[in-house]
């Protein structure tokens, strides 16, 4: 009798299916144990593992017409990172232990809970235990606080109502952007005596706000509002929050693609003040509308010496550029920009006094002109990327409120690429980013002419 040996391939594996952390590095030899009747330098792996996502994958192993295959799995072995918040709750409340956590860091879904049952019936401050589980059974706890009172004595407080100036015409939402809180009551309110508050008149007002909560406790709070004359310039208001309203003058062109595409990194809107020197880029107009970015008009010609001769050719021009940007946006805006600004020397060479007449003329037609506090210096002369950097930051300093000038022609090919490095600066200063609307301030210069 003939006995014969098999020599068929085999693989064997250190485990019959690998478990590895997220970002491990992925070794398919290090997880072979031994190989028979296999030549190494001939076998050929695929490796379909995505170490950086949780999950089930395999890697083939393939030699000639033999394929082996191993499972392995990417798992979560990191506990969740958390933080604690302290909370202050009226007696026999019950308290979710997800108010007690913020900043839940993991790779996988999580779970809060309590790591015993508390009943809070006694007044004075509990130490809790806080898990943190994520789908993996990793685990945190940590330790937080609760104050249990006996009763809510405290009204609901309220923020951002600093004074408001606004100009004779102006409408006003007076509850944007401020914001009610209270201790005890999750949806506590308030209601507003505007009775006093005359938008058509020029004045000083105060307004009330009345802030009530679940428990009756209330509180009024006071609002001034300033109404100045429609040709008087509304002021920022002090705050101590750092606002930048950036724009951008002469375009579109064909450096406005790339702006745009660098403030969609950001996330930043801004203002175009346009212009009709470049009708094959006025697509860019209605681009820059559609992504959320705010259009205003500057002029059609640019030319100084047509539109500053006399009032008509202002006007005419004016008109010409709003057309543009209707047929482009379907809007008519109401946002301008005189070139060289309000306070431009160059128009008196063509009509003395013509500027004091324009700021004037501009709003009994319903339109608002805005001049800036800050520039790149890309209109003064300066060429240089590193230069233009350097103006910006010059300009910035210590401002709290900025109405930042640039300009989008096609020969500011410098100004595309310092842009990125003016925006970090400025998120690094604390800027926050706004657009143009019928309540910025409009940071009017002097009229020189």
């Amino acid at each position: 009798m003939i006995y014969f040996i098999s020599q068929q391939p085999r693989i064997h594996f250190i485990q019959d299916e690998m478990h590895l952390s997220l970002y491990d590095t992925i070794e398919p030899y290090d997880y072979i144990e031994s190989l028979s009747h296999i030549d190494i330098e001939e076998l050929i792996i695929d490796n379909q593992v995505n170490n950086k996502e949780l999950g089930e994958y395999m890697i083939y192993y393939r030699y000639h017409q033999y394929t082996f295959s191993l499972k392995v799995y990417i798992d979560d072995i990191v506990s969740p990172e958390f933080e604690t918040i302290d909370q202050v709750i009226l007696r026999n409340e019950t308290l979710d232990p997800r108010d007690l956590v913020t900043q839940i860091q993991d790779e996988s879904a999580t779970t809060v809970y309590f790591k015993e049952d508390y009943i809070f019936n006694e007044i004075k401050t509990y130490e809790v235990h806080i898990i943190v589980e994520d789908s993996y059974n990793n685990i945190t706890e940590k330790i937080a606080y609760v104050k249990v009172e006996e009763s809510d004595t405290s009204p609901p407080t309220l923020s951002d109502i600093d004074k408001l100036t606004l100009l004779l015409g102006d409408k006003i939402d007076l509850k944007e952007g401020v914001t009610i809180q209270d201790d005890h009551d999750d949806h506590p309110t308030y209601t507003i005596d505007d009775s006093s508050l005359n938008l058509k008149k020029i004045g000083e007002y105060t307004i009330y706000y009345h802030v009530v909560d679940k428990y009756g406790n209330e509180e009024t709070y006071s609002r001034e509002i300033e109404i100045l004359s429609p040709y008087d310039n509304r002021e920022a208001t002090k705050d101590g929050k750092k606002t930048c309203y950036l724009t951008f003058d002469d375009g579109p062109s064909s450096n406005t693609k790339e702006i745009l595409d660098i403030l969609d990194e950001y996330n930043i809107k801004a203002t175009f003040f346009v212009t009709g020197t470049a009708p094959d880029y006025f697509s860019y107009i209605k681009e820059a509308y559609n992504r959320g970015h705010v259009i205003g008009l500057h002029s059609y010609t640019h030319d100084y010496e047509y539109i500053y001769t006399s009032v008509k050719n202002y006007l005419s021009d004016l008109n010409k550029i709003k057309e543009v940007v209707y047929e482009q946006t379907g809007i008519y805006t109401k946002y301008i920009r005189f070139p060289g600004g309000s306070s431009n020397l160059v128009s008196k060479k063509y009509n003395v006094g013509i500027m004091s007449v324009l700021t004037k003329k501009v709003i009994d037609l319903g339109y608002q002109y805005y001049d800036w506090t800050s520039i790149n210096g890309d209109g003064e002369g300066i060429k240089t990327v590193d230069g233009l950097i350097d103006k910006a930051l010059e300009e910035i300093d210590g401002k709290e409120d900025i109405m930042f000038l640039m300009h989008d022609s096609g020969t500011q090919d410098n100004t595309v690429k310092a842009l990125p490095d003016i925006l970090d600066e400025l998120i690094e200063r604390g800027y926050e980013f706004k657009t143009i609307d019928d309540t910025s301030p409009t940071f009017h210069h002097s009229v020189q002419n």
